[in-house]
């Protein structure tokens, strides 16, 4: 049940680092340009939302779920450090990058280059630290 849940929480946890690595790119290519299929774009980073939700959330839940398995009290302090990060990089992802993403999402459906060159610079920071929290909790966690 243990190594279960280890595998599903580093499967899950990757996904979420993962999903965001294409998506800086994504923006730059679709706001420096003319922004000719706004819809697929739209489509694409609603997509990639959804999966970092789930995926956060994912990692969380299945996080919960092993320190439940193993005992509370037998939780290393690096892996406490490490949730914290998660946490931070949770509220990072909902204070900052919620309300950038729609900005971002209203500028390119109104075709309006400046504001999404902004709004997709931001969006693109936050996953940058988003990451690097990650990183962070990642290195916690197995030190």
């Amino acid at each position: 049940m243990v190594a279960a849940l280890k595998v599903l929480h580093i499967v899950v946890a990757a996904a979420w680092f993962g999903h965001k690595l294409l998506v800086p790119g994504d923006i730059r290519a679709t706001v420096t340009a003319t922004i000719d299929e706004p819809d697929l774009f739209l489509r694409r980073l609603k997509r990639a939302e959804r999966l970092g939700i789930v995926t956060g959330l994912g990692t969380l839940v299945s996080g919960a779920a092993l320190w439940w398995a193993i005992g509370f009290d037998t939780v290393a302090v690096g892996v406490w450090v490490g949730a914290a990060l998660v946490l931070i990089a949770i509220a990072v992802g909902a204070i900052v990058a919620r309300p950038a993403s729609k900005r971002l999402h209203a500028a390119v459906r109104s075709s309006d280059r400046v504001e999404a060159a902004l709004a997709g610079r931001q969006v693109s920071s936050v996953l940058g630290v988003e990451s690097i929290l990650w990183v962070g909790a990642l290195t916690a966690m197995v030190l």
